[in-house]
């Protein structure tokens, strides 16, 4: 009974402290529910998200985000692009496909500023990261695309959503000077790089779902 009570109180703790808690889960209330929602999170997302983060730190996997590729994580099946369940209704909405149209724009913002790197591996980048991928709009253009999916799909693009997110913060924080700097050793060089191959992965993954 205590190491239960003990495993209960270290899951709770850790929860505090997992990269994912500052992002939004990536579920809304129901497909058809996509235009008076306005991306709201559902508890049973929010609680999905937390325990998440939690586990992985308990496992010693680290609370980072899945890796593309269709593996099971924490017990939940993942469904593959050709198993996924879609509103094709909604899919043709036109705030779906603005939705779409602006994830592959990020996708190809990505690869032309990851061509501009390596030509000068010195570059300033964060600003034009700001730019391009605005946190809060990717984050509401992969809640609204998401929701074209059933509720076991989404449990998988939300994975695929919250890795993307997690890969722009990451890449930002690689493409950082410090103080007084105005070169990248070849190591931080291979960070920033990196981080701009696994967004392309990532991106390729969920757009993968509606091809």
């Amino acid at each position: 009974m205590n190491s239960l009570r003990g495993l209960s109180l270290f899951l709770a703790s850790a929860a505090g402290f997992t990269p994912l808690a500052q992002f939004a889960p990536m579920h809304c209330a129901g497909r058809t529910a996509v235009l008076r929602c306005s991306l709201e999170i559902d508890e049973a997302t929010s609680r999905r998200a937390v325990l998440a983060g939690a586990m992985g730190v308990f496992l010693g996997v680290g609370a980072g985000p899945a890796t593309a590729g269709y593996v099971t994580s924490l017990g939940i099946e993942t469904t593959s692009p050709k198993d996924a369940d879609v509103d094709t209704d909604l899919l043709k909405s036109d705030a779906v496909q603005k939705g779409l149209t602006n994830l592959k724009g990020y996708k190809s913002a990505a690869a032309t500023l990851k061509t501009q790197f390596l030509s000068d591996t010195n570059a300033q980048l964060i600003p034009a990261i700001r730019k391009d991928f605005d946190f809060s709009k990717v984050r509401d253009d992969l809640n609204l695309v998401g929701t074209v999916f059933d509720d076991q799909t989404q449990l998988t693009v939300d994975r695929i959503s919250r890795s993307i997110l997690y890969d722009l913060t990451e890449l930002e924080n690689a493409s950082r000077f410090k103080k007084g700097e105005s070169e990248r050793t070849p190591k931080k060089a291979a960070n920033v790089e990196k981080w701009f191959g696994k967004l392309d992965v990532d991106l390729t993954t969920l757009l993968a779902y509606f091809a």
